[in-house]
């Protein structure tokens, strides 16, 4: 599969997240939060941009996998690097909302000043650890072909 048909498969599935979580969310929370859209646009959101790079490595490497029977080094660190982010995201980010909602904090206000900031941060921070840790990098210089 070309580029641009990679790029075309990750925007769809890109829409399709946001749709699916946007809407499950709103509607999950219907009955407890008065403007549930609130927190499903936002979580739909990050979906949305979670599932594009994903579904374009993932289509990346299944193509150099048939072709080379094996992914490229710089392909599967890069999934690497996206999952951990993903992972320090939602881990970083849900611990820090789940700790301030139980204060005297409402929750859209609990996942906007502190939930995202503090995803984001462990964002970088979970992407840079999966980043380094690639067995590559404690192989000397020139050793690797792929």
């Amino acid at each position: 599969m070309n580029t641009i048909g990679k790029s075309l498969v990750s925007l769809l599935a890109g829409i399709l997240a946001f749709l699916v979580v946007g809407v499950g969310v709103t509607e999950a929370l219907a009955s407890y939060v008065w403007p549930s859209a609130i927190l499903g646009l936002p979580a739909g959101l990050v979906a949305g941009a979670v599932a594009i790079p994903f579904t374009y490595l993932g289509l990346t490497y299944r193509n150099e996998r048939r072709e080379a029977g094996q992914a490229s080094v710089t392909t599967r660190r890069r999934l690497r690097t996206l999952l951990g982010a993903t992972a320090g995201f939602v881990l970083g980010g849900g611990l820090a909302m789940a700790a301030v909602s139980t204060q005297a904090v409402g929750l859209v206000t609990a996942m906007f000043l502190v939930g995202f900031p503090a995803g984001l941060l462990a964002a970088v921070v979970g992407g840079y650890l999966a980043f380094r840790r690639s067995p590559v990098d404690r192989q000397p210089p020139g050793s690797a072909t792929r």
